[in-house]
């Protein structure tokens, strides 16, 4: 593979780890559950292989505890033997050490979406790509066992005469391949300085998503004892833990504890993907955002210092296409905040974030043409919903999910509301974007009095701050929310909770 190629390589495929599919952060993430987005235990950012076709998305996001990619997701419950995992795991780190790429892609089992984008040649250029500055591979440092949003994860370490590389498998049921994962030691989270340790304090809740699924969740409680408003986060597409970890970053923790060290209540929660074993193919729309919101709400509002008609919902990426859903089916809310909010359908904005991906270098080759003419094609699938039963698609869910998206229209949906709206958006985002979204929402909502439409012109899909072209390569790095955003949601969220008159 040519110098100019890998690169490019590289970089598509932090994309389809990250953000495909609206994330998080988290579109959020973007890629997995969607975007395997990153659960709680590391804070390493990735650089991640999988299948072209139904890729996962948030961010962004986003995991990690562990990386995973929910694209070739089965309905199978058997498990195998985490032993035998680290074994293969160890046996097929040890072949990339020797440069055995061909020998790897002949002798483990992978699955249809991940052989579909990557061969030989192509390991052998993320492999290169990732060990360059180490020097010569040495030994196995070790292997270590895990599971993640129902999958199985192997992470292996490698030594090198310069350093150290993990590689973190991911296995379904059958043991089949379907992610591989390299985390890099690109920085830990570190609290933006805008937070206020002694404004604020955590209290543990739960949500009870459905009779058999807990969400762990955080109350960010501003000190003191007069009532306060409250925000329910609600985050993009992913297996995201509450934080919408994504790499180093935590763009919801960030959120949480700017705004408790401003005033205003914040509840946050681990999503139902994330925290519950649940069959992604069947759940709808409603099960994986909106009815988790709602009893987030309830739970926010059960609280004695949070005044009920004082709370408001702040959706993120897939979160803020859904959080005039949420508002209309609560009814009680003070307004809805939307950052980062799709106006185009979801099947319009998938193929648009891959295409940018891949014209990256400028140019697009004829792998990527392919590549991107099978995405479209599954697009038109999804259209017709031609989806069997117990498909995940594109990452992000089965049939239940993509009629309920299709039937959802979002820009009419907050049309209909008569509480305020927020809309915010980062002008450096590429995955929900100024001139296609944004420029939506303001030509249908922006001359009504109580909406309010923001853009943040040194900003990105989680909100945080860069320069130059955006790729999914600066999520990786450490950074926070933008002191501007928290600061207007803050304000926004005390001035439409105001009941002084």
């Amino acid at each position: 593979m040519s110098a100019v190629k890998a690169p490019r390589m590289r970089t598509r495929r932090r994309f389809l780890q990250a953000c495909v599919a609206l994330s998080g952060a988290s579109l959020a993430g973007c890629s997995a559950d969607d975007e395997p987005s990153t659960p709680t235990s590391t804070t390493t950012a990735v650089s991640t292989t999988v299948a072209t076709t139904q890729p996962p998305t948030e961010p962004t996001e986003t995991a990690e505890t562990t990386e995973t990619t929910e694209s070739t997701e089965t309905t199978e419950t058997s498990s195998p033997d985490p032993e035998q995992l680290n074994d293969t795991g160890r046996s097929f780190v040890r072949q990339l050490g020797a440069g055995e790429y061909d020998a790897i892609m002949a002798e483990y089992a992978f699955s249809e979406q991940f052989t579909a984008q990557v061969d030989a040649a192509r390991l052998e250029a993320i492999w290169t790509n990732q060990t360059e500055s180490l020097g010569q591979f040495v030994e196995l440092a070790g292997a270590e066992y895990g599971q993640s949003g129902g999958y199985h994860v192997t992470v292996v370490v490698a030594r090198f005469t310069g350093g150290r590389q993990a590689v973190r498998l991911v296995f379904d049921d059958t043991a089949t391949i379907v992610g591989l994962f390299f985390p890099q030691s690109g920085g830990s989270y570190s609290p933006p300085e805008y937070v206020e340790p002694s404004a604020f304090e955590e209290v543990d809740r739960t949500v009870e998503a459905t009779d058999s699924c807990s969400l762990p969740a955080k109350l960010s409680l501003p000190t003191g004892e007069d009532p306060v408003p409250g925000v329910v986060l609600v985050h993009g597409s992913g297996p995201n833990d509450m934080d919408e970890s994504f790499g180093p970053n935590k763009p919801f923790k960030d959120l949480a504890w700017g705004l408790a060290s401003r005033g205003v209540a914040v509840l946050r929660y681990d999503k139902r993907t994330y925290a519950c074993d649940v069959d992604r193919a069947g759940l709808t729309l409603d099960e994986k955002v909106t009815d988790d919101a709602l009893a987030a709400l309830d739970v926010l509002r059960d609280h004695s210092r949070i005044d009920p008609s004082r709370t408001v919902v702040v959706g993120h990426s897939i979160g803020a296409m859904t959080a005039p859903r949420i508002a209309d089916r609560d009814g009680s809310v003070a307004g809805a905040v939307m950052l980062a909010a799709n106006a185009r359908p979801l099947l319009d904005v998938i193929p648009a974030q891959y295409e940018y991906l891949f014209r990256l270098d400028g140019e697009l080759s004829d792998d990527e043409a392919t590549q991107l003419e099978a995405v479209e094609h599954t697009v038109e699938r999804i259209r017709s919903l031609d989806i069997e039963a117990g498909e995940i698609v594109l990452g992000l869910g089965g049939r239940p999910f993509w009629w309920t998206v299709q039937e959802y229209d979002q820009v009419a949906t907050a049309e209909q509301l008569d509480v305020p709206l927020a809309l915010f958006q980062g002008e450096r985002d590429y995955q929900v974007t100024v001139e296609d979204d944004f420029a939506l929402w303001q030509e249908a909502l922006g001359d009504r009095e109580n909406v309010t439409c923001r853009s943040y012109a040194a900003l990105n899909h989680l909100f945080m701050p860069g320069s130059g072209q955006p790729s999914p390569a600066e999520y990786s790095q450490p950074n926070n929310v933008a002191r501007p955003v928290v600061e207007d949601v803050a304000s926004w969220v005390r001035r439409v909770t105001d009941t002084s008159g």
